[in-house]
């Protein structure tokens, strides 16, 4: 039964609180997750909430001078979702952020907290997947880094110590021959939590797909790489005919669950819909879409240090800006252009 309240000046004072808790002691920011989980019992043992809310220099999306870009440990899903450097260079996320929750939720859940909640139904371990972030963890004993594919060991499970936090979330960004997307299946269009969700990550060469990275959600114990799906689609130009062959592959890497919001089978059929994956793979090729949500486009010369303050940044999420919005712009004759209002305006 948690029986104190701290709200930590800085990250030094939360890991040192946590060192000398030894386990009784959890790290809240917007405690979205963490609330329900104390009120339902699933998390136990905890005595000592730590607010890292209000902690100095926690609050930021920036991008260094090697091209990675990084999420301070506070930073919501409605201030990822409005970035002008995540729309450039990290679109799958900003896509996974805009479709999660309420407005309410979007405004007080961090990007962090939904990481380190561990459901394999969260929108942006995919996102993340497959943009390849790293994750760095603070204790102290120090600093560790750790490939965010390598952060779970199964159904709300992770490597996180007791006496760590999250301390940055850092991912490459994507170059101008990369394209990347998130798409989700849920029961409603809003406020819903996903029965299957996938994020891809295409890389192409003259019109021919070199490399594809694709993270399933919600169809395991944790986010899966596609790889058989991957591997059918390397090597080809994109088509139809490609996606739907590519779509049966998913068969051979998923292993769904039954649960109060689809059932196994449902989930098989789904993750096989050749809809689902052209959503997700004709998404990244979308050259009518405004400029701002396609990833990989804009400068990419040499990349110069930018720091854009996530708590200041102005919102252009709403409406019809939204990441994924069905906009005229993504009309005309482009042949893709009906799959990407079916596979990505679901929110």
């Amino acid at each position: 039964m948690v029986q104190r309240y701290v709200n930590a000046a800085n990250l030094t004072d939360a890991i040192q609180i946590l060192a000398k808790e030894k386990g009784s002691a959890r790290i809240i920011a917007g405690a979205t997750d963490l609330m329900l989980e104390i009120e339902r019992g699933t998390r136990k043992g905890i005595e000592t909430l730590v607010d890292i809310s209000r902690a100095k220099e926690t609050n930021f999306i920036t991008l260094d001078e090697s091209g990675w870009i990084h999420l301070g440990p506070t930073v919501t899903h409605n201030q990822a979702a409005s970035s002008k450097l995540i729309h450039e260079y990290g679109l799958p996320l900003a896509l996974a952020c805009w479709s999660v929750g309420s407005p309410q939720i979007r405004n007080r859940g961090t990007v962090a907290g939904n990481l380190v909640t561990a459901s394999p139904a969260n929108d942006t371990i995919p996102a993340l997947t497959v943009l390849q972030a790293e994750i760095s963890l603070a204790s102290s004993r120090g600093i560790r880094k750790i490939k965010l594919s390598d952060f779970y060991t199964g159904v709300r499970k992770t490597v996180l110590a007791e006496d760590e936090l999250v301390s940055d979330i850092a991912f490459p960004c994507l170059i101008p021959n990369q394209r990347g997307v998130f798409v989700k299946s849920a029961l409603r269009k809003a406020q819903a939590i996903s029965v299957v969700n996938a994020a891809l990550v295409l890389e192409m060469e003259n019109e021919i797909i070199s490399n594809a990275i694709i993270a399933l959600g919600a169809v395991a114990p944790t986010i899966i790489r596609a790889s058989s799906c991957e591997k059918k689609l390397i090597g080809q130009k994109i088509s139809y005919k490609v996606i739907e062959e590519a779509s049966r592959e998913v068969e051979k890497d998923i292993r769904p669950i039954s649960d109060l919001r689809g059932s196994d089978g449902g989930r098989h059929q789904f993750g096989q819909q050749k809809r689902f994956l052209s959503g997700s793979a004709s998404g990244t090729l979308c050259v009518e879409a405004p400029d701002r949500y396609r990833s990989g486009y804009g400068n990419h010369g040499r990349f110069k240090k930018v720091s854009s303050r996530a708590g200041t940044q102005r919102s252009d999420c709403d409406g019809e800006n939204a990441p994924g919005a069905s906009s005229p712009r993504r009309g005309g004759s482009h042949p893709t252009a009906a799959l990407i209002r079916s596979g990505c305006n679901h929110q």
